[in-house]
């Protein structure tokens, strides 16, 4: 029996902009790059079975994870 490893795909990659961008939250900075992701993949988001996400000093607790 496989571990998890055998049960994923990554099919998409986003990535927010860099830079100073103080119009925009922590929040809505992952719902840019998740639509990229989405985007990226070709898929809907009714298509995402499951996410993850990771950053450097996020400061947002994976429990409130946005699921575009």
């Amino acid at each position: 029996m496989g571990g998890i490893k055998d049960k994923v795909a990554i099919v998409g990659m986003g990535c927010t902009k860099f830079g100073e961008l103080w119009d925009k939250s922590i929040e809505d900075l992952v719902v840019d790059s998740c639509y990229e992701a989405i985007e990226d993949a070709g898929i809907a988001p009714k298509d995402i079975q499951a996410a993850w996400y990771g950053a450097v000093n996020q400061g947002l607790p994976g429990h409130t994870f946005p699921v575009p």
